[in-house]
């Protein structure tokens, strides 16, 4: 099975993180993640909440309950690359050798992001073990056009957790997350 490492970008805009994971569930691909990339999204949502001015509690209950709820569905996923150490994988921004480290350490095909700043595309290492670097606009057209039912099953699970239809997730996917490809293929399935 063809496996992704989930880059904190790619696990933060909330539907676009619902639909990539859901697409997982619905077995197209097996997700991955590092104990770095954990943190950063730890982070990166607590300081959403706060702007939001959602209180702290709520806020870490809502994230406690997503992490398990990623554990639960995906065991196995989480790879070990903690953040705070060195890696030398030829990148660009040292700062994402954790993410390099989970895709090589969990053998990815690809890693999904979208920081273009990382070097991931450039890096011989990640070259030299076949890792592809896709934008989750990308991923998610190529695994809906591998996968076309479990994509309208993923569209369909999200929109009965949304209490909305199909339609208006694909649209949302469509117009919020630029995910023209994955909209052009699930489309006719609707």
């Amino acid at each position: 099975m063809y496996k992704a490492v989930l880059d904190t970008c790619a696990l933060v805009p909330g539907l676009q993180r619902d639909f990539l994971l859901q697409l997982a569930a619905e077995r197209a691909y097996a997700p991955l993640w590092g104990t770095g990339i954990l943190f950063e999204l730890d982070c990166v949502l607590a300081r959403i909440d706060s702007r939001r001015g959602i209180n702290p509690k709520d806020s870490d209950d809502a994230r406690t309950h997503l992490f398990e709820t990623m554990q639960k569905a995906f065991p196995g996923a989480t790879i070990d690359a903690p953040k705070d150490r060195e890696y030398d994988y030829q990148l660009d921004d040292r700062d994402d050798g954790h993410v390099a480290h989970a895709a090589i350490m969990g053998k990815a095909d690809a890693i999904v992001t979208n920081d273009e700043g990382a070097g991931f595309r450039t890096s011989r290492t990640l070259s030299d073990a076949s890792i592809e670097t896709l934008n989750p606009a990308e991923f998610a057209t190529n695994t809906v056009a591998a996968h076309p039912q479990a994509g309208a099953r993923a569209l369909q699970q999200l929109s009965m957790r949304r209490a909305t239809t199909t339609r208006a997730v694909l649209d949302e996917l469509h117009d919020r997350y630029a995910m023209t490809g994955a909209h052009a293929v699930l489309f006719p399935l609707l």
